[in-house]
């Protein structure tokens, strides 16, 4: 059943969170060596979602997904290996500007590993500039599981979920997509109107050539 967690993350996103290792809050109790260097192992997943996501290179995750990979997005989109992560990134900096910037800090809880399973989740500190200047600070939940793979540890499922309503990043580019679609409403009924107005004026100069 572990299996079959979803894991989550942001954006954003949001999403290999789950390789997040133990909180500081709650040490682990008579930890076996094997058990720290597992910890340590999700620690170093968790680096290099940071680093991905601040320097926007998603490809360099594509190692750290299991074959069997799942995950839903904090938009409620569902990615399923490194090629939809990268289509979903391409649209969140389609959001921000290609100038935007995106970093994101992931704050874990202690993970649980069970045998050749991980069980990590947190909250994230998000920080976007878009490419107008403008700053969002925003948190979201992620979840997380990850499974042993041979040496090293590969992130099976992600979730990430935020606040639809008090975020402040959510309202605004909800705002920028209603009015981008207003405006094509506009356009469309403008172009429309000009039509029918070039085919009415032709033909009433036919009627006055009769």
């Amino acid at each position: 059943m572990l299996k079959r967690l979803l894991l989550v993350c942001p954006l954003a996103v949001q999403l290999l969170g789950g390789a997040v290792a133990a909180s500081p809050q709650q040490p682990a109790a008579a930890a076996s060596p094997q058990e720290e260097a597992d910890h340590q192992a999700l620690r170093a997943i968790k680096a290099v979602f940071e680093q991905a996501v601040r320097d926007n290179q998603i490809d360099r995750l594509g190692p750290y997904l299991h074959p069997e990979f799942h995950g839903v997005m904090v938009t409620g989109r569902a990615v399923n290996n490194i090629s939809d992560l990268q289509q979903y990134w391409r649209d969140v900096k389609g959001l921000i500007g290609e100038r935007g910037t995106y970093a994101t800090t992931l704050n874990p809880e202690r993970s649980i590993i069970v045998g050749d399973f991980a069980l990590a989740r947190g909250t994230t500190d998000d920080v976007v500039k878009t490419d107008d200047g403008t700053e969002f600070r925003f948190n979201s939940l992620w979840t997380a599981t990850l499974q042993r793979d041979g040496a090293s540890w590969k992130v099976r499922s992600v979730q990430g979920t935020m606040d639809p309503v008090g975020n402040p990043f959510v309202r605004e580019f909800a705002r920028r997509a209603l009015i981008r679609t207003a405006s094509m409403a506009l356009l469309a009924g403008l172009i429309v109107g000009l039509a029918f107005g070039l085919i009415w004026q032709k033909r009433r100069t036919r009627r006055m050539a009769m």
